[in-house]
């Protein structure tokens, strides 16, 4: 209904385009789209020199989408999480294509015996036996004759969905077990040598114990060391390579945020009026409030007087059932009608267990519906309820307990199922329907019973009609026009109406949203093709008009100096303060070192070579591996440069390990095989996955 009232509200619109296309006109063609689009092209991609088109890639995202849809029935799918989805279906894509070229190439694939006996045979694929459609009802164990039977029975279904799904499910089936056979070839190729693993056990357990002393880079003031403009170019020709950028661009816009007025408060208001007399007499309270009200997830539940959603209802409780009170303003932008449609005494909470199963690509909710009646039959004739329900109901969570729920208040379930629980008697069996399947249900035990009240309402939000969208889309295109056609800025133009200015850095082709902009996308896009100082059309994302301007368009590769000028300053900064503090070291022994320096020297610190962090230190791997390098104990080493000042040291004592046991070593190649497999699949897809060239070209169409 909250749509239906947007239509109503805002259907002066199609009439006030044409005003505000003569407005557009005259402060100048800003309104010209920019977007390229796809110009013409049908590939979305390419994966090792394959092309992706874009109908084969989009029918895949529609079918992960309506799979999404079927497993979150309550959530809405907004534009955001329609881009996640599309970016996770495009990562999954890619994998099957790059890795069903690597099987080809392998040779690896599933025979049809192959196939049969892990559907049927001794060794059945885990994925078919733990289907419930393929168990034995009384002992749960795996029953091949049911597969058989189903497979015998598949093309019986008129409509070939049977066949659709089961095909499906092979081709799924079949994937795993070729990623099963690839993963199980590359995890059985890790392997470490037996001078690896006495290497790594060294690593282990041989210690340094040693003596430091940190000079800050503090101690020298940053004026003493400034560098020159030679210096920081230099530095920046020696790293360049460590300074690469993606391409993106630098966006400032400003956000017209569209509130409603008092007109449309006392609109609204009135609207909500109009539907007291209907309200009151119409017997489907809920129908006329799910068409009616802008509050498409409230609930109608018994409260107690105390535990009611609304303090107002309280004027409703002693009522007479029909009663309506409102419209008042239940928060701020929501005016609302209240209606008392039911008293009862019921219990105030009721203990219940029950038996779920949930309909799937083998079991139809008809299916479900037999299956939970035979349930109810042989418990009926003596079997127990906990027993069926740890082998049979699909929620794991109460089935570990024999589908005990515990105790539970008003409301806690879904309808269908708190209404069975609160009025069925103790020890009853029930079937009930819901949206996760079929249930058998025992009402336990019950508390005593209270009076309770269900109140029924219609809520109304105050939302800007046609007209205000109309006047701050005026605002919006008259401040884009000014810019346009006097050449004015858009940071004056800010200053002058006294405009917030908000920003996004860095922003890449491929990123969702603006930062602060939800549902954003249709602007990176333009983005996308903008060129620097250019300004855009007037956008709208839900109740905001939009204007941007291009600040700044970063080219992809090498950062430029000047974008990062300062952050090689201080890195030349430090450098030169290492050389000036190394210079003025004149002392052959530490004590005397951190005398002369007015510090302390910190003594007896023991790390080994896998150590990440230094005691007192942090980490400073340099500073590790010269302490593990070629240096004799007493020896005072040469200055370390660390990220915030100078180190020296002198090693007192080496703690080496002389024999290491057969049985460590052993152990050690175990534990070391077993962490490279652990990471040798996705290393080596990671490997695929460089070499494939890929070629993404998704901004051109979303």
């Amino acid at each position: 209904m909250a749509a239906l009232g947007n239509i109503r509200k805002r259907s002066g619109l199609l009439l006030a385009v044409i005003g505000i296309a003569m407005l557009a006109f005259i402060l100048g063609d800003f309104m010209q789209s920019k977007r390229s689009g796809g110009g013409g092209s049908v590939i979305v991609g390419e994966v090792s020199g394959e092309s992706i088109l874009i109908n084969v890639f989009e029918e895949k995202v529609q079918e992960g989408i309506e799979n999404w849809k079927n497993q979150n029935p309550q959530t809405v799918l907004t534009a955001t999480l329609t881009g996640q989805l599309r970016a996770q279906i495009w990562t999954q894509y890619i994998k099957e294509l790059i890795m069903s070229q690597e099987y080809e190439k392998l040779g690896l694939d599933v025979s049809d015996d192959e196939f049969f006996e892990l559907l049927q045979g001794v060794n059945v694929h885990p994925e078919i036996s733990k289907i419930t459609a393929f168990q034995n009802e009384s002992t749960g164990q795996f029953d091949r004759s049911k597969v058989l039977n189903y497979l015998q029975q598949i093309d019986s279904d008129p409509t070939g969905e049977a066949r659709s799904r089961w095909i499906g499910f092979q081709k799924y089936l079949v994937d795993l077990i070729k990623t099963s056979k690839y993963n199980s070839l590359i995890s059985n190729a890790m392997y470490i040598t037996t001078e690896e693993a006495k290497l790594i056990s060294q690593e282990n357990n041989n210690k340094i114990i040693f003596n430091y002393l940190k000079i800050p880079f503090s101690t020298i003031d940053d004026s003493l060391v400034e560098p020159s403009n030679k210096e920081i170019k230099d530095y920046y020709k020696s790293n360049k390579k460590d300074y690469q950028q993606e391409a993106s661009k630098d966006v400032d816009y400003v956000v017209f945020e569209v509130a409603a007025s008092d007109e449309d408060d006392l609109s609204t208001l009135d609207a909500i009026k109009d539907l007291i007399v209907d309200f009151k007499s119409y017997d489907d309270y809920e129908l006329i409030a799910r068409r009616n009200s802008d509050n498409t997830s409230a609930k109608f539940i018994f409260s107690k007087k105390e535990d009611l959603q609304d303090p107002k209802w309280g004027e409703l409780f002693d009522k007479k059932e029909g009663e309506v009170i409102g419209p008042y303003l239940f928060s701020d932008g929501v005016y609302r009608i209240a209606k008392l449609v039911a008293s009862e005494n019921r219990a105030d909470s009721v203990e219940a267990r029950h038996i779920l199963l949930t309909p799937n690509e083998t079991m139809d909710l008809d299916s479900a519906e037999r299956k939970i009646n035979s349930f109810k039959d042989k418990i009926e004739q003596g079997a127990d309820f906990g027993n069926i329900a740890l082998k049979e109901s699909d929620d794991k969570s109460s089935a570990i307990k024999g589908g005990d729920l515990g105790w539970f208040q008003e409301g806690t379930m879904v309808d269908e199922f708190n209404e069975l629980c609160f009025t069925s008697a103790k020890g009853d069996l029930n079937i009930v329907k819901t949206q996760f399947g079929v249930h058998l249900v025992q009402l336990t035990n019950s508390s005593r019973k209270k009076k309770k009240i269900k109140v029924a309402f219609i809520d109304r939000y105050v939302e800007p009609s046609s007209e205000t969208f109309n006047v701050y889309y005026s605002q919006a295109a008259e401040f884009a026009g000014k810019i346009l056609n006097t050449g004015i800025s858009f940071d004056s133009l800010l200053n002058d109406d006294n405009l917030v200015k908000r920003s996004d850095v860095k922003v890449q082709v491929n990123k969702q949203n603006i930062s602060g902009l939800p549902n954003s996308r249709e602007m990176v896009k333009w983005l996308n093709n903008a060129e620097i100082g250019q300004i855009s059309e007037v956008f709208q994302f839900d109740n905001a008009y939009v204007v941007a301007h291009v600040t700044n368009v970063y080219e992809e590769g090498f950062t430029p100096m000047e974008d990062i000028k300062e952050q090689i300053k201080s890195l030349v900064v430090r450098d030169k303060k290492f050389t000036k503090i190394s210079e003025m070291i004149n002392k052959e022994k530490l004590e005397d070192i951190a005398l002369a320096n007015n510090i302390s020297v910190v003594e007896d610190q023991k790390i080994s070579f896998v150590d990440q962090n230094i005691p007192g230190i942090g980490f400073e791997p340099e500073l590790v591996g010269l302490l593990f390098g070629d240096i004799d104990i007493g020896m005072l080493s040469e200055p370390i440069k660390g990220r915030d000042g100078l180190y020296l040291f002198t090693i007192s004592n080496k703690e080496n390990v002389q024999e290491i046991k057969e049985a460590e070593i052993l152990n050690v190649k175990t534990n070391k095989k077993n962490e490279m497999r652990n990471f040798s699949n996705q290393s080596a897809y990671n490997a695929l996955e460089k070499e494939a060239d890929i070629k993404d070209n998704r901004t051109d169409f979303y």
